[in-house]
């Protein structure tokens, strides 16, 4: 006897050394588990089952009731492959007890009973715990998402269920299967609440319970996903979009040299396609700098959608810098477009205006009436294969516009000056 209790003993800490000698190496996608955890806790169940024939064979109804079902796992086995291990494996056990009636009609039940019972079962998991990835400054969305599905755990149990006690009458045998799938949501490292469809010998039911959990769980480390580039190209081809709207009227450049600092002009453009959507553009200068480099703000309002962008742009209108808030964070961001992203949104068909064409396309000064005011303007037209342009010029207003048309045979574009503004200011913190 003494030498089989040895014998015991001793397989008991070659196992559990066995467990805890497993590879335990950091990994991005794991468990909230290791070899070796145990977890207790219990569920609280409603179950019910429709009344067998050999029970009450002149009877309709149900059987229901309440179940609390102390129970304890321990695990066994986590595979580890390729830095990934979401699946453990273990055994559990069980007890169940609780009230059940049989329900004659919706108004009336018998006499209650009490059943009692336990199980054991092997256990399956798979966790998702880890897609610890840092995103660079694409948002906090993608990182909260995980940070909430690292807590999770899938599971599944299936064993054999010993009922002790059972419902009166009864006489199906005592041993049956025992099952329950579910999630586990890990509250904090060491206790996690349950929620589960569970079935026991011919009764199922929902259940909903907790757990607290000995040992340490699983590493996982962070895996560095560069997505800067995806993030500022799509702010970078958003201000672009804009931008040919706010500078370059039907893809022509017009004098902006007459802005003073400070000063901003606020434009409205209309599509004939679509006369209720109306783009809202206040454009101002913000600073000129020594070297012929100049800061703008633009802010863009479609319907009740605002964008402001503060950018750099040197002397042959390259974009340097350009400032814009994360939509998805609220924080200020700065790029320096590198020359691949400049030569990617350079518009080759967007035309400075020379003297030479103004000469040829103006066709006399005109008295043309804006919100902004009462100017006398030059009109100039211009009109080429695909489109025609009209715009009236004149230096008495920053940009020296107050009007324009581009259309062709698909939609007409109508800017207008709505006001010149004074005292701008930068939004975006920029330091000049």
């Amino acid at each position: 006897m003494k030498k089989i209790t040895i014998a015991a003993i001793t397989l008991l800490v070659i196992t559990v050394t066995g467990i805890y000698a497993q590879d335990t190496s950091d990994v991005w996608w794991g468990t909230n588990y290791m070899p070796g955890n145990i977890t207790v806790g219990g569920t609280l169940s409603f179950e019910s089952d429709p009344w067998p024939n050999d029970v009450y064979l002149d009877a309709g109804g149900y059987a229901a009731g309440f179940c609390i079902s102390p129970k304890a796992e321990i695990i066994l086995y986590k595979p580890v492959i390729s830095e990934i291990s979401p699946f453990d494996f273990g055994v559990g056990a069980k007890a169940r007890t609780g009230i059940f009636f049989h329900v004659l009609t919706p108004t009336s039940t018998s006499d209650p009973w009490f059943p009692l019972g336990a199980a054991v079962y092997g256990t399956a998991h798979m966790g998702f715990k880890g897609f610890n990835v840092h995103f660079s400054d694409f948002g906090d969305t993608p990182t909260v998402l995980f940070s909430y599905l690292s807590r999770l755990d899938y599971y599944i149990n299936l064993g054999v269920a010993l009922d002790i006690s059972k419902e009166p009458g009864s006489v199906s045998g005592p041993v049956g299967l025992a099952a329950a799938t579910g999630f586990n949501y890990f509250v904090n490292d060491n206790f996690f609440v349950t929620t589960e469809y569970t079935y026991w010998h011919g009764y199922s039911g929902v259940a909903i319970g907790g757990s607290i959990k000995l040992g340490k769980g699983q590493k996982t480390k962070t895996v560095d996903i560069d997505l800067n580039p995806l993030y500022y190209q799509m702010y970078l081809g958003q201000f672009y979009s804009l931008y040919w709207y706010s500078f370059y009227a039907g893809g022509f450049y017009f004098d902006d040299s007459n802005y003073k600092e400070g000063e901003g002009t606020v434009w409205k453009l209309t599509s004939k396609k679509d006369p209720e959507d109306i783009l809202i553009v206040d454009k101002s200068l913000l600073k000129v700098n020594d070297d012929g480099s100049k800061w703008w703000k633009v802010k863009y309002d479609d319907e009740g959608d605002n964008i402001i962008f503060e950018f750099l742009i040197d002397q042959d209108y390259t974009l340097v810098k350009l400032r814009f808030r994360d939509a998805d964070t609220g924080k200020i961001k700065e790029y320096e477009p590198s020359e691949k992203d400049i030569v990617k949104y350079r518009q080759e068909d967007m035309r400075t205006v020379t003297d030479s064409d103004y000469s040829d396309w103006n066709t006399g000064a005109e008295k043309i009436s804006t919100p902004a005011g009462t100017f006398k303007a030059d009109h100039l037209v211009y009109t080429e294969d695909n489109a025609d342009y009209e715009w009236w010029i004149t230096e008495k207003v920053p940009g020296n516009m107050v009007k324009f048309f581009w259309y062709d045979k698909d939609d007409k574009i109508t800017g207008i000056l709505d006001r010149i503004t004074k005292n701008n200011k930068s939004e975006l913190n920029t330091e000049f």
